[in-house]
């Protein structure tokens, strides 16, 4: 759900394909018959002025699933309408349909992807999503109401030196009743050059969701204690040893600090235990399975590692074979 950002990890998992297969043999799996049912997963963030709603179907068959799966008509709905509105009466809000948005490599190389998508930045309030089905004759509406901007404490803004070898790391930030979960992620930037003189740029991820549990409470705020070990232990299992790699250095770090609502909280810790295959008890689409939830995201972009943080990127026993050196401009 990145999650919680745009097309992030935690609060951004796409809701794909509902299967059900049968069996613990080699034997080509069958997906179980029954009517398609739309899943819908929306993530609106006030702090982003361009919004995502993955909108597709179950379906079922007798062939290989990876084959059904290559028809995009047994996977999206062909003339579906998506809007939003303030309410009864209000002016829609229009999404348009996006098939050239590239998908990762997974289980279904083939599969297309398609989003909707509303470039307009958004004010804080209620909204109703509303989702009509010409073909099918059905209607999809989800309710929800954005989940207040939250202040971070510690880091403050505007600082630009992260200091990643002090163990723990302090976060904080201002308390809120209405989010269930939150996330730190950053994105560390590095270049990659080659031993043929070739070189590229890369960006690798780490993400830490925290529920409230994970956090301590202090008067009106949280606190959450980050061990880098985690951090460059992550680099050091994500980024492979490569021989013909002559030598990497980083280039920038990106800290985005997020908070979920509690809708979406509640359909995530759901959605990690278990698949439903005709509802989620956590789930606020009617008439669908799936979630529209609110989140707000504080960046804090242009970052540099300190010197001992360098130290631990390049000497460090998670991080010592990857070839990285430090930056010279930092």
């Amino acid at each position: 759900m990145k999650a919680f950002t745009g097309n992030r990890s935690i609060f951004c998992p796409f809701i794909i394909l509902i299967l059900f297969f049968t069996g613990c043999s080699e034997d080509i799996p069958i997906v179980k018959p029954g009517a398609p049912i739309p899943v819908v997963y929306g993530v609106f963030d006030l702090n982003q002025s361009i919004h995502f709603v993955k909108l597709s179907k179950t379906f079922a068959g007798v062939t290989n699933p990876y084959i059904l799966a290559e028809d995009s008509t047994r996977i999206f709905y062909a003339d579906a309408q998506v809007f939003l509105s303030r309410g009864p009466g209000t002016n829609r809000l229009p999404f348009h349909a996006d098939n050239g948005i590239p998908r990762s490599p997974g289980s279904f190389p083939e599969y297309p992807n398609k989003n909707y998508v509303l470039n307009q930045k958004l004010q804080a309030g209620d909204y109703v999503l509303t989702i009509i089905l010409p073909s099918e004759k059905d209607t999809i509406t989800a309710d929800f109401t954005f989940i207040n901007a939250f202040r971070v404490i510690t880091p403050k803004a505007g600082f630009k030196r992260f200091y990643f070898y002090e163990d723990p790391i302090l976060f904080s930030w201002a308390s809120d009743p209405a989010a269930g979960l939150y996330e730190i992620a950053l994105d560390l930037k590095y270049e990659e050059w080659m031993k043929n003189g070739e070189s590229e740029i890369h960006t690798i991820s780490f993400t830490r969701q925290l529920n409230i549990s994970n956090l301590e409470v202090e008067k009106d705020w949280y606190n959450y204690r980050f061990y880098s070990d985690s951090f460059f232990a992550h680099l050091g299992t994500s980024i492979l040893n490569n021989p013909d790699v002559d030598y990497r250095k980083p280039l920038s770090l990106e800290l985005l600090i997020t908070a979920a609502d509690t809708t979406l909280a509640r359909y995530l810790n759901w959605f990690n235990l278990e698949i439903d295959d005709k509802n989620n008890p956590n789930g606020n689409v009617k008439g669908a399975i799936g979630v529209v939830g609110t989140k707000y995201s504080i960046p804090f972009p242009g970052l540099i590692l300190s010197p001992r943080s360098q130290d631990s990127l390049v000497r460090g026993k998670y991080t010592k074979k990857l070839n990285f050196i430090n930056n010279p401009d930092w």
